[in-house]
């Protein structure tokens, strides 16, 4: 195993992480522990950082963190939650500073910058590496691999779900949709336009979908027969201006001239009514984006709300999102304590404790469990239905690209772009990006 003080001088990040939505929760309880104590020369305290959710769900993440310090009582874990913004603030100028948390939360959508600057720890060359992720799938794996090293483990991946208000659909004359079957984009369609209100004046008072953070251009391109970059990881071309990414645009804008879901600037004005669960919750829009992250809070306040896969276009379905995980920082003082925890939250037994309040299991046994534990259990066979649909989204250190397309994006939904020009200019700015 390599400690991190020999290793060679490391560039520094130094630009500013573009703020993208991705509304993980990722909350846990207490897990059982059988695992047997890792070895260590006396008590040791690492530090270890995540965003905050909520204070009741930062306490079940504490929780399970608790279940680590009893398998392993020669290790405390000094913990830190922080607003988003602030966490990730500290992370960047912490790392550039060498002082980071031992273990260091990270989500996916701002990993490239960091794995490019070599501020993490290599797991590949931890003892045991092999044996830890034996039993990973190796798609959540590969998210955080980079240049063939292997900068941070995932705990979790955001596997997006359509939620809706059974009451909104009932009062619409609407039937609930198949749980566990996705409907083609037509038909979600014809579906939405009977959930959008409009009144005597023209105004829409309900509108059938808040799209949220499920950038769902990028899966109606891929389900259309295109792709946005030739690797989602590290692309070196932008590859949207097809006949197929054309088409996947035009699903997409045709989502606004529908009036399916809130205007652009409505949506940027207001988050659309405070995030995507809450949307749900005010009677104002009837379907919305959630998650596993979510399914605790929808079971203990809102029995009203199910879910339903994201539509598919023909037989194809494809779900970009993102994975959470941890990374060891390349300075710190305790990376075999670090590691110790990266393998423990790899287990099946404690993924399933984790995947209980969180994000999908990463572990494959954890997975095939998920019928037993999910709560609610009706809401089982949506999230089996949709996770071998997932795919890793954008990762790369040139993160104005992804702000520069959501730009274009967003004139496409203004309707201020056609389809056609938007792949253009996509084209044009992000490939004027990438050759830099």
């Amino acid at each position: 195993m390599e400690h991190a003080r020999s290793r060679k001088s490391r560039r520094r990040p130094g630009v500013v992480l573009s703020a993208l939505l991705l509304a993980a929760s990722l909350v846990t309880a207490a897990c059982g522990g059988g695992d047997e104590p890792e070895a260590a020369d006396g008590p040791v305290t690492i530090s270890w950082g995540w965003w905050s959710n909520t204070p009741e769900k930062d306490a079940l993440y504490r929780k399970w963190l608790d279940g680590f310090e009893a398998a392993n009582p020669n290790i405390k874990i000094k913990s830190e939650f922080l607003p988003w913004d602030a966490y990730w603030d500290k992370v960047k100028t912490t790392t550039a500073g060498g002082n980071a948390y031992d273990v260091v939360g990270l989500c996916s959508c701002f990993a490239a910058s960091y794995f490019d600057n070599e501020v993490f720890a290599d797991l590949k060359k931890m003892d045991g590496y092999a044996d830890a992720v034996k039993g990973a799938q190796p798609g959540p794996v590969g998210v955080f691999g980079w240049q063939d090293k292997q900068y941070a483990m995932p705990v979790g991946i955001s596997v997006p779900l359509v939620g809706y208000n059974k009451d909104l659909f009932k009062a619409a004359g609407v039937a609930e949709p198949d749980p566990a079957v996705p409907m083609t984009l037509d038909a979600f369609k014809e579906m939405a336009k009977k959930l959008t209100k409009v009144n005597g004046s023209g105004k829409v008072t309900q509108y059938a979908l808040h799209p949220g953070s499920l950038n769902f251009w990028e899966s109606l391109i891929a389900m259309r027969g295109g792709s946005m970059y030739d690797n989602f990881v590290s692309p070196s071309k932008v590859t949207i201006n097809t006949p197929q990414g054309i088409a996947g645009l035009a699903d997409y804008a045709g989502l606004f001239t529908d009036k399916i879901v809130p205007p652009i600037d409505e949506q940027r004005e207001n988050q659309w009514l405070n995030g995507d669960l809450d949307s749900l919750r005010t009677g104002k829009v009837a379907m919305a984006r959630v998650g596993p992250w979510n399914f605790a809070d929808i079971a203990a306040k809102s029995p009203n709300i199910g879910v339903f896969p994201l539509p598919k276009v023909g037989d194809s379905l494809v779900l970009y999102s993102g994975a959470n995980g941890y990374a060891i920082s390349a300075e710190s003082e305790h990376p075999k304590e670090a590691w110790a925890f990266l393998k423990w939250m790899l287990k099946t037994e404690n993924q399933v404790e984790f995947a209980k309040f969180s994000d999908v299991p990463v572990d494959v046994e954890a997975l095939k469990k998920l019928p037993d534990f999910i709560t609610p259990k009706d809401f089982a066979p949506t999230l089996l239905a949709s996770v071998p649909a997932f795919r890793p989204g954008l990762l790369t250190v040139k993160e104005e690209l992804g702000k520069d397309v959501g730009l274009i994006i967003d004139d496409l939904g203004r309707g201020k772009l056609t389809p056609e020009q938007a792949a253009a200019e996509i084209e044009k700015k992000g490939n004027a990006l990438l050759s830099q």
